[in-house]
């Protein structure tokens, strides 16, 4: 860690901490000043397009529609970020067949989709709190492989001081953020920054300097990259600022990874908070406009498969299962005779259907039970085009 380049920092302090290496500790939020002139016109733009997405998250019967893609969409994209890989078609088959031989990396990222949706869910009954983000933690990595297991400590705050970048050694860090002791401090001088009623600075900003603290605080010893950024959605949603969960920055922030990094670790070296911020909010605008893009080709894919459906007899039971297929793109026979509660062969009747009509192909390898793939909802949510069989 370049300790020269944090010295004379605004936003935190150097500390001691093991090695003879020194720790960055932030000062609490908020900053003591913002130019707050500078941010107007990316501030602007993510508050249209956010309320054009909350638009269409009013008039939406079932929301889920738009919510289980967009989530399976950001936990891969935020998971790639730190390391963890799987694709969209891998997680969706271990979602469908979760006793299936999945990769360690597919289930530390169903790990995660269930640890998002618990907390979203959660928000209905308790307050965005450490709580809230030590849960999620513990449902993230329960069960991860033994490689990560032993030091990763599922739920529980850092007991040992860790460190970001470099080639595997505390004193080659790229920066070192705050030691045990200080990061509980650190915490809940957050958890009341989260907290503050007499917070006047809009919740999209108030989003952008939340953000940054976690990530700079680090508090877990894996895994902080991705409880981070849930923090994001589980922060709007509680301030009311999204109708639905449907608002994901973790694509845009993949394709723009350096510049993610390189705008906090300028906030920690000179306190630039403005261009922290505005990276952000562009990101927000960015990521609104692609889901509403995204929403667009979902109910043109919806009104495309009824299309198709025509000319056959329609019943209630097949128009659930068509619309079910955005929520789950992958599914069995047996799941839908549950869903349906109807006696197999009426579920493998409407499976029939909809792979006459080119909804659904079979998983090749996949026997007990057979899988199905929606293939187009799949590209939709993975960005690639439908034509291409793989192998999911």
């Amino acid at each position: 860690m370049q300790y020269q380049d944090f010295i004379a920092s605004p936003s935190g302090v150097l500390v001691p901490t093991e090695h003879g290496q020194q720790a960055f500790v932030p000062h609490p939020l908020p900053p003591p000043s913002i130019a707050l002139q500078k941010l107007v016109k990316p501030w602007s733009e993510a508050l249209d397009a956010i309320g054009e997405l909350n638009g269409i998250g009013r008039t939406i019967t079932n929301p889920y529609l738009l919510i289980r893609p967009l989530q399976r969409r950001e936990v891969v994209s935020s998971s790639s970020m730190e390391g963890t890989y799987t694709t969209v078609d891998e997680l969706l088959i271990a979602e469908a067949d979760e006793t299936g031989a999945a990769t360690p990396d597919t289930r530390e990222v169903l790990n995660y989709m269930h640890a998002l949706t618990e907390a979203i869910d959660s928000l209905a009954t308790v307050p965005l709190s450490l709580r809230t983000i030590r849960e999620a933690h513990r449902l993230m990595l329960r069960n991860v492989g033994r490689h990560r297991g032993a030091s990763v400590r599922p739920g529980e705050f850092k007991q040992f001081q860790n460190f970001i970048g470099g080639p595997g050694t505390i004193e080659e860090a790229r920066f070192i953020p705050p030691p045990p002791r200080e990061c509980m401090t650190c915490l809940q001088d957050l958890e009341s920054y989260i907290h503050d009623e007499e917070n006047d600075l809009d919740s999209l900003i108030n989003s952008a300097l939340i953000h940054y603290q976690f990530e700079t605080i680090h508090p877990f010893a894996d895994g902080n990259g991705r409880v981070g950024r849930m923090l994001i959605i589980l922060h709007l949603f509680m301030k009311r600022k999204l109708v639905q969960p449907l608002l994901y920055l973790s694509p845009v922030f993949e394709e723009r990874k350096d510049e993610y990094i390189d705008r906090m670790y300028a906030v920690s070296r000179r306190g630039d908070w403005e261009g922290w911020i505005s990276f952000y909010l562009t990101a927000m605008r960015d990521a609104a406009r692609q889901t509403i893009l995204l929403t667009d080709q979902i109910f043109s894919l919806q009104r495309d498969y009824r299309a198709r459906l025509q000319k056959t007899r329609m019943s209630a039971n097949l128009l659930s299962v068509v619309d079910s297929l955005f929520e789950h793109p992958v599914i069995s026979i047996p799941a839908i005779q549950a869903n349906l509660q109807v006696t197999y062969p009426a579920a493998k009747k409407n499976v029939d259907i909809l792979v006459r009509h080119g909804i659904l192909t079979e998983i090749e390898g996949s026997s007990n039970p057979r899988l199905f793939a929606a293939r187009d909802i799949i590209a939709l949510i993975s960005g690639k085009p439908s034509n291409a069989r793989s192998s999911a």
